[in-house]
Order: structure tokens, then sequence, then C-alpha cells
């Protein structure tokens, strides 16, 4: 037979007893709570299902943003029909929207230096492809052309690879991507906001970079009249 102590008699002596009221309150709160459990896990159903819609429509708000500022890079006549992807650093591309014809639009982002908004066209592409994979020269095989009709910044107009030098903005453009010889051609080799300069010079990478868009200024038709306009100039 087994012997019980006197501690033990007396520790469990001096518990608390469960009353009837105790007893009762305590399994209303159980079944309280197994009551309410399902309208708990509803409700946090509902409220991730209301993120998880929030974040998908910021994402498709953001994607839309993306596509009307690559739309905006280059000629309606071009963008209206293109396809716009994303371009990451290796050239790799992420459709945004499919297109019908052989131009892409690229979104470019802001907030990093040299990623401009662009609509290229597939020959350009091999050259901006090459680029970015730092090849010794281009693989181009005729001239590309690439618009960058929202304005772009870059680290230099002489150096291809600079990664480190101040930003230097630039106002709307588009480029036609060809060795071209600067001095052959009597063009400048200096950042301008208007006109035309030969950018990278002297480089594989050099080509046309003329300031503004291709449609500004007026159109002269048949049975337009040309008219001399005189201009004044300090002697």
């Amino acid at each position: 037979m087994t012997k019980v102590s006197n501690t033990s008699i007396e520790h469990d002596s001096r518990a608390e007893p469960v009353t009837r009221r105790k007893f009762v309150d305590t399994a209303a709160a159980v079944l309280s709570s197994a009551a309410f459990a399902p309208l708990v896990a509803a409700r946090y159903r509902d409220s991730t299902t209301e993120q998880t819609q929030a974040e998908e429509m910021k994402a498709e708000e953001r994607k839309k943003e993306k596509i009307r500022r690559a739309m905006l890079a280059g000629p309606p006549s071009v963008t209206a029909e293109a396809t716009v992807a994303e371009m990451d650093h290796q050239g790799n591309l992420t459709v945004l929207r499919p297109g019908k014809n052989e131009w892409v639009c690229v979104p470019g982002d802001q907030n990093i230096v040299g990623r401009a908004d662009m609509a290229i066209d597939p020959i350009g592409m091999i050259w901006w492809k090459d680029l970015l994979a730092r090849k010794p020269k281009p693989t181009n095989p005729s001239p590309g052309l690439t618009y960058m009709l929202n304005g772009a910044t870059q680290r230099s107009f002489t150096d291809p690879f600079d990664t480190t030098s101040p930003p230097i903005p630039i106002g709307p453009h588009w480029m036609i991507l060809w060795p071209f010889d600067a001095n052959a051609a009597g063009l400048s080799t200096v950042m301008r906001d208007a006109g035309t300069m030969v950018m990278f010079a002297g480089t594989p990478y050099a080509h046309l970079h003329v300031c503004g868009s291709p449609w500004e200024g007026n159109e002269y038709r048949p049975g337009h009249r040309g008219v001399w306009t005189m201009r004044y100039e300090r002697s």
C-alpha cells in the first residue's frame, strides 16, 4: 500500500475548489470560443483576400503606367502596335503587352541613370543587347533606330561603358545606330540640347544623336508657297 505524505495532503487541501458557478462560466467561455471560431477564420480569409486583391490592383496600375510611358517614347505610328516589354541588364525581355509590328517599346526607370524609355526597331535591338553585354563592338549589319522622346539621363557622351561619372540630363531625341565618322560628316562630338551630334565618337559604338523629334517644324506640300523671312542680327 502506497503511503501518502502529509505534505501532499496539505498541498491538496490548499487547492482552490471548483465551484458550480466557475465551472459554468468556464464551460460557457469554451463553447463561445468554439462557436465563434469559424467566424474568426472566415474574417481572416476575407482580410487576406482583400489584401491580395489590393496588391493585384496596384501591380496592374504599375503595369499600365509602364505601358503608357513606354508608348510615349516613340511616334504613335510606331508605338501604337509595338510590343511593350521590360528589359533587364542582360537584354532579356519580359513582355507587358504583345504587339503586331517589329518594334519594342521599353519602359525605363526614372530613378536609375541610363534606364530611359525607348522605342527600338529590330536592328537597334541588336545594338542595345551588344552594348549591355559589353561586346567590343556592335554586330548590327545595318543602321538601327531608337527613339527616346521622353528624354534620358546617362553618365557620358564619350564612353559607352562609363558607370561612375555624374549623370547628364538629355532632352527628347532619336538615334541612328551606326558608326558615324564625326570628322567626315562635319558634326559635333559634344553633348547639346538641339541639333545633331555624334555620340561616343571614336568608339565602335559611335552613332548619330539627333535632339528633338523628327516631326518638329512645318510640312511643305504641293501648292504651298515659299516665303523668305528676314532675320536681324547685331553687327
